[in-house]
C-alpha cells in the first residue's frame, strides 16, 4: 500500500480508511478469514464514529466508509499474494481490541511493525516438516525406516518450497513438482533399502502439503454464510490435492513404466 501522509495531526476519513483497509489487507495475505477481515475492517471504522460497508474474498477486499458530512469514500486493496501466518492474524486481532490503548499513529505504527515481521527462517521450517514428516510415518503404521525415509522426503520438499517462493512459482504448478518430489525421494529410498515399501513413506510426506486449513476456512466461510469465499477456497483445495495426486501419479507411471520394482 501507498505510503500515508506524514502530518497527522488531523484524522481525516482517508487517513481511517487507509487504515482500516491496510489492516484487512493484513488479515487476507495470512490466510485468515473473510468475516474475521470485514470484522477487523469495521471495528477500525466503528472506533472512530464511522459507519463502514466492507466486502472481502480471497483476490481482494472493498471498503465503503461514510464521511461526517454524509459524503461516502472507498477503497480497494488487491490481495496478490497469500501464505499462512497464524501469529500474524493473532496479534492484529489482538491490537484491534486494544484499540482504544492507541492513539491514531501510535495504532499505525503497531500494524506496520507486524506487517514487518520476519516469517520463521527457512532452518525452522526445515525443522518442523522434519518432525511433522517422521510423526505421520509413525501415526500410518510405519517403522523406523519410513520415518527416516519421510524425514528425507521432508527436507526435498522443504528446499522445494524454499526455492519456489524466491522464484515465485504458481501455487499448482509447485504442488504438482511437490507430488512428484515425495513420490521420487520415497522410491530411491526404497532402491537404498531403507523402507520395504513406499505407500507410507510417500502419504506421509504428501501430509505436509495437503491444503488443512484452507479446507477448514472453507467449511467456517460456508458455516457463517460467506458462500462466495467459502466455495473460493473450497475450490482452491481441491485443486492443491488435484496437484499432488496427479503429480505423485506421474512419477510412479513413469518408475513402472521404466521397469521400476513398486
Amino acid at each position: 500500500m501507498d505510503n500515508l501522509r506524514e502530518d497527522l495531526t488531523v484524522i481525516n476519513e482517508n487517513d481511517i480508511l487507509y487504515l482500516a483497509s491496510y489492516v484487512g489487507k493484513l488479515i487476507l495475505e495470512s490466510g485468515g478469514e473473510t468475516y474475521r477481515a470485514e470484522d477487523m475492517v469495521d471495528k477500525i471504522c466503528n472506533h472512530y464514529g464511522l459507519e463502514s460497508n466492507s466486502f472481502a474474498v480471497l483476490s481482494s477486499i472493498l471498503t465503503t466508509i461514510r464521511g461526517r458530512e454524509r459524503r461516502f469514500f472507498t477503497n480497494i486493496e488487491k490481495i496478490r499474494m497469500r501464505t499462512i501466518n497464524v501469529e500474524k492474524i493473532s496479534k492484529l486481532s489482538s491490537l484491534v481490541r486494544d484499540i482504544d490503548s492507541y492513539t491514531f499513529k501510535e495504532f499505525l505504527e503497531k500494524v506496520k511493525e507486524i506487517d514487518d515481521e520476519q516469517a520463521y527462517g527457512f532452518l525452522y521450517v526445515l525443522l518442523g516438516n522434519c518432525i511433522a514428516a517422521g510423526a505421520f510415518a509413525y501415526y500410518f503404521g510405519g517403522n523406523r525406516g519410513s520415518c527416516i525415509a519421510s524425514v528425507i522426503g521432508a527436507i526435498s520438499i522443504s528446499f522445494l518450497g524454499y526455492f519456489a517462493a524466491k522464484l515465485m512459482i504458481n501455487k499448482f504448478f509447485l504442488n504438482l513438482v511437490g507430488g512428484m518430489v515425495c513420490s521420487f525421494s520415497a522410491y530411491i529410498c526404497f532402491l537404498f533399502g531403507i523402507i520395504p515399501e513406499i505407500s507410507v513413506t510417500i502419504i506421509s510426506t504428501l501430509m505436509l502439503l495437503v491444503p488443512g486449513i484452507a479446507f477448514t476456512n472453507s467449511i467456517r466461510d460456508l458455516i457463517t454464510g460467506d458462500l462466495v469465499s467459502g466455495i473460493a477456497r473450497g475450490v482452491e483445495a481441491f485443486m492443491v490435492g488435484t496437484a499432488l495426486a496427479i503429480g505423485s501419479g506421474i512419477t510412479l507411471s513413469i518408475i513402472k513404466t521404466l521397469g521400476g520394482l513398486l
